[in-house]
This record gives C-alpha cells, sequence and structure tokens, in this order.
C-alpha cells in the first residue's frame, strides 16, 4: 500500500510537471510572436487583405480581385468571412492582430488537448505534451503570420472531436464554420456526409444559418452578386500555375511533370471523388474515435495535395492530424509507425528553415506534400486493415 501510495504520488508530480512544460510550450512561441506583432502589427502578415475585405464590404465595393494576371491575390474566400473578421477590424489595429493569432492557437490547443483528455488514461498532460512537441512547429508560421488556415485546422480539429463524442450539432456548426472560413471546408463538409450519414440534415441547417450571417450585415442583392463573383473567383485560383505552392504540383514539379489546366482540374476531382467512396466504404465502418480522426486525416491530407494553392504554412491544416495519429501508435505500442510519423513531422518542421541557404523556400514546397502523401499510405492501409479486421468479427454489419 505504501509503494502503491509513492507511486500514485509521484505520477501526480510528474504529471504537474508535464502540464507546466506542454503550458510553456504553447506560451512562449505566442508570446514572442506577440511582442512581434505588436513591435511591426503588419510585417509578415496577410490580414491586411482581411481588414480591406471588411472595408470594401462596408463601402458595398466588390471583395474580389479581377486581375488574375499575376495569379489570384488578395480576397480568395467566400463572403461568410467577412463577418467572421469584422469583429476583429473593429478593434485598435494591434489589438486585433494579436487577438487573431491567439483565438487560432486557443483553438488548436483546446482541440489537441480535448482528444488526448478523453483518450489519454491517467497521464493527458504527458500525452498533450507530446502532440504539442509533434505538431505545433508547423504550426507556427501560419500562426505569426495571422493566416486563416490555422483557426480552418483549429475549426476541423475541434469539429472532428465533436464527431468523436457524438456531439453531432457541435459537429455539424464546426464544419460549416470551416466552410465559412475558407472554401477548403468542403472538403471536409463533403467527406463527412458519406462519413457520417445522419449529420446530413444537421449539416444543411447549418448551412443556413452561415450563409444568412452575410445579408444580415448588407443588402440582398450586394451579397448575391459577391457570392457570384465568388464563384468566379474559385474557379480562377483552380487553374494557379505559379511554382509557388506546396501542392502535388509542387512535388510533380521536380521530375518535370506538372499538372496544368482541365487534366490538374480532373486529377484534383477524381481524387475527392475516390476518397468520398473510400469513406462511404470503408471509414463509415470504424467506432467512432477512429472514424473521426480518420476523417480528419483524409481532409488535411487531400487539402494538402490537392489544393492548387496550398502553401507550407497551409500545413497547419496537416500538423495536427499527424501529432495526433502518432501518438495514438505510441499508445498502442507501434513504435515502428509512430517513429516514422514523428521522423516526418520533425523534418517538416526544421528542414526548410535548416536549407533555405541553399535551396531557398522551395524545398518545402516538395518535401511536405512528399511526407503527406507517405501519411496518407500509412492512413490507408491501417484503415482497410482496420474494416477487415471487424467484417471478420461481424460478418456483413456495415
Amino acid at each position: 500500500m505504501i509503494k502503491m501510495a509513492s507511486s500514485d504520488a509521484a505520477n501526480v508530480i510528474a504529471e504537474k510537471r508535464w502540464a507546466w512544460f506542454a503550458g510553456l510550450l504553447w506560451l512562449l512561441p505566442m508570446l514572442a510572436i506577440t511582442v512581434m506583432v505588436v513591435l511591426q502589427p503588419l510585417k509578415r502578415t496577410v490580414t491586411p487583405s482581411y481588414h480591406d475585405a471588411v472595408e470594401r464590404w462596408q463601402q458595398r465595393k466588390t471583395l474580389y480581385d479581377s486581375d488574375f494576371t499575376a495569379g489570384p491575390q488578395g480576397m480568395n474566400y467566400f463572403p461568410t468571412f467577412v463577418p467572421l473578421f469584422a469583429p476583429y477590424h473593429a478593434l485598435p489595429l494591434r489589438t486585433a492582430e494579436v487577438l487573431w493569432r491567439w483565438t487560432a492557437a486557443a483553438g488548436l490547443a483546446c482541440g489537441l488537448w480535448c482528444f488526448v483528455r478523453r483518450n489519454a488514461g491517467e497521464f493527458p498532460w504527458r500525452s498533450f505534451a507530446l502532440v504539442s512537441v509533434l505538431g505545433l512547429p508547423l504550426c507556427l508560421g501560419a500562426l505569426r503570420n495571422g493566416q486563416a488556415n490555422a483557426h480552418l485546422g483549429a475549426t476541423l480539429l475541434l469539429a472532428a472531436f465533436c464527431l468523436a463524442m457524438e456531439y453531432w450539432w457541435g459537429a455539424a456548426l464546426l464544419i460549416t464554420l470551416a466552410v465559412a472560413i475558407k472554401p477548403l471546408g468542403l472538403a471536409a463538409l463533403g467527406l463527412a456526409l458519406v462519413s457520417y450519414p445522419r449529420l446530413w440534415w444537421r449539416l444543411g441547417a447549418a448551412i443556413l444559418l452561415v450563409l444568412a450571417l452575410p445579408f444580415l450585415t448588407a443588402p440582398e442583392a450586394y451579397v448575391q452578386g459577391q457570392f457570384l463573383i465568388a464563384l468566379h473567383n474559385l474557379r480562377q485560383c483552380s487553374d494557379v500555375t505559379q511554382n509557388r505552392f506546396a501542392d502535388l504540383n509542387g512535388l510533380l514539379r521536380v521530375f518535370g511533370v506538372p499538372l496544368t489546366g482541365e487534366f490538374s482540374l480532373l486529377v484534383r476531382a477524381g481524387a475527392g471523388a475516390g476518397l468520398a467512396v473510400f469513406c462511404g466504404i470503408v471509414v463509415r465502418k470504424l467506432p467512432q474515435l477512429d472514424r473521426a480522426l480518420a476523417w480528419l486525416a483524409l481532409v488535411a491530407a487531400y487539402l494538402m495535395i490537392f489544393n492548387p494553392m496550398n502553401e507550407a504554412n497551409s500545413y497547419v491544416i496537416f500538423a495536427p492530424a499527424a501529432a495526433l495519429w502518432a501518438w495514438r501508435y505510441f499508445q498502442a505500442g507501434r513504435r515502428q509507425l509512430a517513429w516514422t510519423l514523428t521522423i516526418m513531422l520533425v523534418t517538416m518542421s526544421l528542414m526548410p528553415n535548416l536549407l533555405r541557404p541553399w535551396l531557398g523556400n522551395s524545398f518545402a514546397l516538395a518535401w511536405h506534400p512528399a511526407m503527406t502523401i507517405i501519411f496518407l499510405g500509412i492512413v490507408f492501409r491501417e484503415l482497410i486493415q482496420q474494416a477487415r479486421a471487424m467484417d471478420q468479427i461481424w460478418p456483413g454489419k456495415n
């Protein structure tokens, strides 16, 4: 009994230390980012385009740049983004810039903590520290620049937790919020529908709610016009060919065979359709936690590989999913896979900066999608094996 009590006390002390360590992992980088933003709020940031969009909205001007000779630029989101950013725009500039970044960081930390707290047994803080060490470094670029991808990543992570816990309304609202933040959320919504068919009417109601937001802040004709222009803008974005994006083309350019034109659209659409079929056949069979992590991983991987405007900093969407999968493998004692994912995340975080003096910013454009494809292969194999095992236990059961 004395030994057991002593062991319990040691575990409590160790958990407190892990809690402090995990807290500092998030607090110190965000404090550093806060200082940089306060000193130079408009340096290394994409938020001026968000502020400009709110001002254009208030003046009833078009949100979108019609000149694509230099590639898509400015506002590339749905009009639903404007009401979401408007409260930040109403604040003093430095306050807005800092709060915008802390909101994203809080969402990412909360999402990771929710997952590990419910599934880490007696040592949630140690698990939270692990997933933070693995996932946070790849998120810092987007947080530093104030990119909406950080908010999208946090929203998808929290949506996955709601799916795991069967909080259906919370999941539906968060998935729809992801669409409102960035059109990339449409992929998450589509894969959620085939993975969780029971969500369909909740998602429908949530979409109507989110679509109504812009109409509450501007005349109907103006809002309708902006939605139509937004659709045209998205079509233009899909034709991007510049060598500055870390998607499948970033990798294929290394071999001199990038996808272009209609064939590029066909490949991306075909991959999305194939992934939807996979979710409908395989992912739907899984238990709730595994299904939610599968959905999160497949959405993140698809967006990283097949979004033609995917940047290196966009991997803030990918990092939490990969970190959670590595953590699950460590928990299950499958150390080879766990360390494989760990090495992938570490190289994605460190190597672009280490190799920048020789390769500039081009390394991540190929390395990140390559690592994502390997991750996707690991996930596919795992999910297929798991689905087959369940079929053997419950033959014919869906």
